[in-house]
């Protein structure tokens, strides 16, 4: 005879382990238009600009079944899909919004993120290396979206009700990525910061190919610096 825990467990079930079943296939889902985007912006670019300078490399790879990557000249933009399905923090701006008001699940989410590194750190393994999150993608049951991300990133797609996936959505978003890519400069460290180093440094630098260097890391996005100002 069931008991009423197992009827709980029967209805939690229902309410949870399906509908992020269903997260989980979207986001794969628009994780494969990603990819198909990807790989029609290194054939353009192949085409329209390599042609021009054979000397700036560009190309797609497939690393595995969750992470792919586009390398253009001294970039890349690796593209990486969570396997996990999250909820917001609770005191989150989408739980003020009517979309989520209405139905508390559609703030269960997937991830998609892209992050930027220099060609050369994945190229040498410089493991010190830092790389910089340039945007995540937030998908829900519905198939609906947002941003959270550097520069217009962080507020083109902020509208969960209004954004449903599209493929021209998603050219926008990495063009822009990659836009921001070749905007984002490294530089030089003071000469002070680097002037004394250990033997032991020292061998570890000559083992991955020079100083370890990178992509900004460890900014935060409007959302969550907001979320901590209302600590």
């Amino acid at each position: 005879m069931d008991t009423e825990n197992y009827a709980r467990i029967l209805t939690e079930l229902e309410n949870k382990a399906s509908l992020k079943q269903v997260i989980y296939r979207n986001t794969a889902e628009v994780f494969e238009l990603l990819k198909k985007q990807l790989i029609a912006t290194a054939a353009r670019l192949k085409h329209d600009y390599q042609a021009k300078d054979p000397s700036v490399e560009i190309d797609y790879k497939e690393n595995n079944k969750f992470e792919v990557q586009l390398k253009f000249s001294g970039d890349m933009m690796v593209v990486s899909m969570h396997s996990n399905v999250f909820n917001f923090e609770p005191n989150h701006s989408v739980f003020q919004t009517e979309y989520v008001k209405e139905d508390p699940s559609l703030a269960y989410c997937g991830i998609i993120y892209i992050h930027n590194f220099l060609a050369d750190s994945i190229t040498y393994n410089r493991l010190a290396d830092q790389g910089s999150l340039i945007a995540r993608i937030l998908i829900n049951k519905e198939k609906h979206f947002l941003v959270e991300g550097e520069g217009a990133l962080d507020f083109l797609y902020e509208d969960f009700s209004a954004n449903v996936v599209t493929e021209e959505k998603l050219r926008d978003i990495i063009e822009r990525s990659i836009l921001f890519c070749l905007a984002s400069d490294l530089i030089i460290p003071p000469y002070a910061q680097i002037k004394e180093v250990t033997l032991n440094q020292k061998q570890s630098m000559l083992a991955a190919s020079g100083y370890p260097t990178g992509k900004h890391l460890g900014y935060q996005f409007k959302s969550e610096i907001e979320q901590n100002n209302n600590l």
